[in-house]
């Protein structure tokens, strides 16, 4: 009787680890889950949002002059509304993935993504045509050289600054293939892909010397504080 006893009490309290042991890795497991499915919620709100913004604006658009429509809206998360680049942004941070990585999914004329703070687009720097990549860190512009153009590669680089402090690199950039530093050749550049909210910029300018070409390319990362250039295509 007495070892029977002691057996009851050993199996019980194995029995109470075991669900203690199973109840912590339930929580384990579920609290994550549920609040990425939380968050997933959140951004699907989000969404919902913007598509009736966007709809909204279609009807008032075709309407004309002096319409209008009132909109009740509720989330969670800041929305920032922008009329320089006629932009309205919903941002959230979260640990669910719902887009890959420096990916921007379109969806009429609303699209949503995750870690893409890069802009790419064409302007001018006093009187020079110029192609911009840029993010929250960097200012990147060269030379806006829609055909082949007769130029130094020193004078590709236009401006390279840090937004933090608006400090301007005082410096040259200059390219050389086999000690040709200074010579001149022709250039054109171009941008891969423009546009606003962008995973990356990416500038390649074409050059053209007297026996060869290859291609510059510059790039600048969502989230990066440098531009990586390097060169392809040789030829």
């Amino acid at each position: 009787m007495r070892e029977n006893g002691q057996t009851t009490i050993v199996s019980a309290a194995l029995y109470t680890l075991v669900t203690i042991a199973v109840v912590a890795i339930v929580l384990q497991i579920g609290l994550p889950y549920l609040t990425k499915l939380k968050e997933y919620g959140e951004i699907r709100k989000g969404e919902t949002v913007m598509k009736n913004i966007d709809e909204i604006i279609a009807v008032v658009a075709s309407e004309g002059k002096g319409s209008k429509r009132k909109m009740n809206i509720s989330l969670s998360d800041p929305m920032d509304i922008n009329g320089t680049s006629d932009l309205i942004t919903i941002k959230k941070t979260t640990t669910a993935e719902i887009v890959s990585p420096r990916v921007k999914k379109t969806q009429g004329n609303y699209f949503i993504g995750t870690n893409i703070s890069v802009d790419a687009y064409s302007s001018t720097l006093g009187d020079t045509n110029v192609l911009v990549i840029e993010n929250e860190y960097i200012y990147f512009a060269v030379r806006k050289l829609d055909t082949n153009t007769s130029i130094t590669l020193d004078q590709l680089v236009v401006r390279v600054m840090r937004k933090d402090n608006n400090s301007v690199l005082n410096a040259t950039l200059d390219f050389c293939l086999d000690n040709d530093c200074g010579v001149t050749v022709n250039v054109s550049t171009e941008l891969k892909e423009s546009g606003y909210n962008l995973g990356k910029g990416h500038i390649i300018a074409n050059v053209y010397g007297a026996s060869y070409s290859y291609k510059i390319n510059f790039i600048l990362e969502s989230g990066s504080d440098f531009v990586r250039i390097y060169i392809s295509d040789l030829q």
